[in-house]
């Protein structure tokens, strides 16, 4: 009988002691997001080539005051080049390029480039009762580079190898500007986070090769290369933040 009641009074007081708290101020939060940006070229990048696209991820820290700060990589990629007079130096008349033992080499050129930067932002939230969801906005800066990745197939060519592809390359870098502005989705129901918005990239860039080997010329120009884009992104908490919900026994 004793042994009843005492079971009956620990029921009763985990059902009497149980108890919501109010609701805690939200933490610091340690976001990561994986991203894809559609983008269009202006400025001397234009010239070069077509639509491509970025592929990054960031690093995020959302301070309990709404500021966020950003760490993020990224690799660009396309398939469209403008420039079709490469390699007008080693060439044949119909535009074939001969490898030594009489073949015609099949050259691909593609798009390749990358960045690296940090920004600094903040999030303005929107009241909602079945998301938590905000407007972003931030700026940033750091380095990019772009260059054309040129692949010979079915034969070798020593025109187009070691040294010698560097020529052709285009390859250029420089200090990169860029501004964001967006919608950060949080779903209080499930784990649906993403964000989406448009991004601007302003690089300040200069040729690196120094010799182009089709103009037979040095060159270290300065160029401005501007990017323009739809951004998207699917984030992952690392840091999970407070519900400021807590239960007592």
């Amino acid at each position: 009988m004793n042994k009843v009641f005492i079971v009956i009074f620990l029921i009763s007081s985990v059902l009497l002691a149980q108890k919501k708290s109010e609701p805690n101020k939200e933490n610091n939060s340690i976001l990561f997001s994986i991203n894809h940006t559609a983008q269009i070229p202006y400025g001397d990048l234009e010239k070069r080539f077509g639509y491509n696209s970025d592929v990054s991820a960031i690093l995020m820290y959302k301070s309990s005051n709404n500021w966020i700060y950003n760490f993020e990589a990224g690799f660009l990629f396309g398939s469209d080049i403008k420039e079709d007079n490469i390699f007008d130096n080693i060439d044949g008349i119909d535009g074939d390029i001969i490898s030594p033992v009489g073949e015609v080499a099949v050259v691909r050129q593609f798009q390749r480039g990358g960045h690296i930067d940090v920004s600094v932002g903040k999030y303005f939230s929107l009241k909602n009762k079945k998301h938590e969801s905000g407007i972003v906005m931030s700026v940033g800066s750091g380095y990019m580079y772009h260059k054309i990745f040129i692949e010979t197939i079915t034969t070798e060519l020593p025109q187009l190898t070691g040294d010698l592809l560097k020529g052709y390359d285009r390859l250029c870098g420089g200090i990169l500007l860029k501004q964001f502005i967006g919608y950060f989705f949080f779903s209080n129901s499930n784990n649906v986070r993403f964000l989406i918005g448009l991004e601007a990239v302003q690089g300040f860039t200069k040729e690196l090769r120094g010799y182009n080997y089709t103009t037979q010329t040095y060159n270290n120009s300065n160029r401005r290369d501007y990017l323009f884009g739809l951004k998207s992104g699917l984030i992952i908490p690392l840091k999970k933040r407070r519900t400021g919900k807590k239960y007592y026994y």
